[in-house]
């Protein structure tokens, strides 16, 4: 990997200066004079200047003009060193300071006019958000996103979490809360996933329901019953890698989880929890990074579910507990089967007649980061009621532990990010019904 004099294009010659004065950063050069930096006035020039271009391209994520006198400028970092590149590149510096002012809200620049002279700065501002744009539309077309952003944001929103999962299972009658499970699961991102786990007896909708997802969606990987039991991380009989290692980026549907070999679990948990594990067998000597969503599908211990439903989960707590949300689903009944083949033999339903918009919402929606709008007092709340299901469900075989720190985060976020909104007081409490209503399936 390159470092950051290696991507300023440095010599040898002039790297050992700037390293013998302790100089090694883009942030470093980006804060200098050219005098200060000792090597000459084009060398100098050149040096700060790349700089600093290097910084505001790598931190800049949108920019807004508005009636030729505000500019907004969004940026990952808002440390000196992202400000002055920022500055710099939009010629601030040049035409300046008498001529513009600037306010920091957040991760938030907005320099407003002051002069005549703020004109040069706002010619700047639209120059770079048009290459902003062009950027962003090659990173969506890569990411398999070509309908407009504008009109999946508005399909989006018109139609939010609710209408996502029940037009996507509209198949499926009844088994609401697997459906919120299982959407609340697509919508979460590689870096932070929200793993999910469904539990039912042969013959409920849990076959159907995975049916859909890989029929409408891009970018999945099925797990059948026989690579379960060959092992998810490892085959210890042959030494061979197994598929999670190579599910790096992609929505994994795991048929029968129950049936994983034991001396294959531990390195489930560990790749579970933070998308690496260390893999040490008589054949193989690996470590293994791969960030992935799990939507995981398993049978009741003997079957069928008892009275009791919590006694049949076949599965160990800790392996449980790695899924921010479990539950249990219901048999499909005699009329909720007719509606079923109903619906599949007329091919109704929206999700058929717009799968592509539905596959690029959430590949759009993962791309979006929503703020934290919940009062203190409501985020208060919902961190108590965590607190609760984690007291009342520790020693359970549901096993809800420390690791909700992370859920009770994800859960919200993903939530949010179906609607391009951010996680207000509204989404908060519709977290928390989730994840009360997936623990009282068991109940």
């Amino acid at each position: 990997m390159e470092d950051d004099l290696t991507l300023l294009g440095v010599v040898p010659s002039d790297r050992k200066k700037l390293e013998n004065m302790g100089i090694t950063t883009l942030e470093q050069i980006a804060l200098m004079s050219v005098s200060s930096l000792g090597m000459g006035s084009s060398k100098g020039i050149m040096l700060v200047q790349r700089a600093r271009n290097i910084l505001a391209n790598e931190n800049i994520l949108d920019i807004i003009i508005t009636n030729g006198d505000l500019i907004e400028i969004t940026s990952k970092k808002t440390d000196r060193a992202v400000i002055k590149s920022i500055l710099n590149v939009l010629d601030v510096y040049a035409v300046g300071w008498g001529n513009a002012a600037l306010t920091i809200e957040g991760n938030v620049l907005q320099l407003s006019r002051k002069s005549e002279a703020f004109s040069k700065v706002i010619s700047k501002a639209e120059g770079l958000r048009e290459i902003l744009e062009s950027k962003k539309m090659i990173e969506r077309e890569k990411s398999g996103i070509y309908l407009p952003e504008d009109e999946l944001k508005k399909f989006a929103k018109e139609r939010g979490f609710h209408g996502f999962w029940e037009n996507v299972f509209h198949e499926i009658h009844g088994n609401d809360i697997m459906k919120k499970v299982i959407a609340a699961s697509i919508f979460s991102t590689f870096e932070e996933p929200v793993h999910s786990l469904i539990i039912g007896e042969p013959g409920s909708s849990k076959t159907m329901a995975k049916e859909i997802i890989t029929e409408r969606f891009s970018e999945i990987i099925t797990i059948g019953a026989n690579t379960t039991r060959s092992g998810l991380v490892c085959h210890l009989g042959t030494g061979d890698l197994g598929a999670l290692p190579h599910a790096n980026r992609k929505l994994v549907l795991v048929d029968e989880f129950d049936k994983i070999p034991g001396e294959d679990i531990e390195y489930c948990y560990e790749l579970l929890s933070n998308g690496k594990c260390s893999v040490h067998s008589a054949k193989l000597h690996q470590n293994i990074e791969s960030n992935f969503i799990m939507i995981a599908f398993a049978n009741p211990k003997s079957q069928v579910f008892g009275k009791n439903a919590l006694k049949d989960i076949g599965l160990s707590p800790l392996l449980m507990s790695r899924c921010a949300l479990v539950v249990k689903v219901q048999n499909i009944g005699k009329e909720d089967r007719l509606n079923l083949f109903r619906k599949k033999f007329y091919g109704t339903g929206e999700l058929k007649e717009k799968h592509d918009y539905y596959d690029q919402w959430v590949k759009l929606a993962r791309r979006f980061e929503p703020a934290i709008s919940a009062s203190e007092k409501n985020v208060n709340k919902y961190l108590n009621i965590m607190n609760d299901i984690v007291e009342d469900h520790y020693n359970t075989t549901l096993r809800r532990d420390l690791r909700m720190s992370d859920y009770l985060r994800r859960i919200p976020l993903a939530i949010a990010r179906s609607s391009f909104s951010s996680v207000d007081n509204k989404v908060l409490v519709e977290a928390e019904t989730l994840i009360k209503e997936s623990i009282e399936t068991w109940m």
